[in-house]
This record gives C-alpha cells, structure tokens and sequence, in this order.
C-alpha cells in the first residue's frame, strides 16, 4: 500500500509552463546600458605647411582656435563633416580621404565623459575618455602635401 504522502501530484503541464515562463526574468538580469545613442560630429580637416590660410568657413574657423596652439600650419580646409548617432557598444565610421576608415565606438558614458575605442583603419587605435561637448584631436596621418586632423565631438 502506499501513503498518500508519498504520491504528490505535480501541477497541470499548462501551469508548470506558466510557473517556469513567469520565473525566466528574475534568472537572466539584463544588463543597464542607455538605449540612446550618442551624438557625434566628426570633422576631418587638412592642415599644411603650403600657404593658403584658413578656409572661409565657420567650422574652419571653429577647428583653427582648436587646434592652432598644438599644430603648426600655414593653410587648413574642412575636408569632411559629418553627424552620427551612435549606441553604446556599436561602431561609427566614416571613410576618409584616401580610402581609410575612421572608426568609433562609445563603450561607457559617465559624468566624466563617453568613453571611446578609436581606430584608424591600418594605423592608431585607442581608447579615450571624452568630455561631453569637448573635441579630442586626432591627428598625423599623411595626406598630400600634409596632413589630415580628425576632431571628434560627442555630444550627450
């Protein structure tokens, strides 16, 4: 004879199904990352020993009282101009002159800034932490008669 005790009857295989879905977000915490994307402008510059001045334009303008105390220059033209909206932990990219591609991923934002990997196709990479609204130069690659300046600019 057996005990009643020793016979348990399991739940309907609806309910078990029921139980165990309900119980699947409390098993798999999903990470906090900010859905946003962040803004980015990028401007590709190119700054030479050739005179020439700097451009007739704003953004020109903009660049050269950025960069004018840290490079040396007799002529600057805005090659490129561009926005991206990027999230977290995916890639921006825009091609620069000459074929090569500028890539960026912002992979932290924090009240210090985005932290972002930098990568310029066959050449530098690197990761840096960029304030909101402050321009990090990147510069050196040679093209034509001097060289391209890279400013990227997160916005958040």
């Amino acid at each position: 004879m057996c005990s009643s005790s020793r016979h348990r009857r399991w739940p309907a295989p609806s309910l078990l199904a029921a139980l165990l879905l309900a119980a699947l977000p409390l098993a798999a915490p999903v990470a906090a990352e900010d859905p946003r994307p962040i803004d980015f402008e990028v401007t590709v510059v190119h700054v030479s020993s050739r005179e020439g001045g700097v451009q007739a334009s704003e953004r020109a303008r903009r660049v050269d009282s950025i960069i004018g105390s840290q490079i040396k220059y007799d002529s600057l033209r805005v090659l490129d101009f561009r926005r991206r909206k990027v999230p977290l932990n995916q890639i921006g990219s825009v091609t620069l002159p000459g074929g090569k591609r500028f890539r960026f991923r912002p992979m932290d934002l924090s009240d210090e800034g985005v932290l972002v990997a930098v990568d310029v196709e066959r050449s530098a990479q690197g990761d840096f932490r960029i304030p909101r609204r402050k321009p990090f130069v990147f510069g050196g690659q040679r093209y034509q008669d001097g060289q391209l300046v890279i400013l990227l600019e997160p916005d958040y």
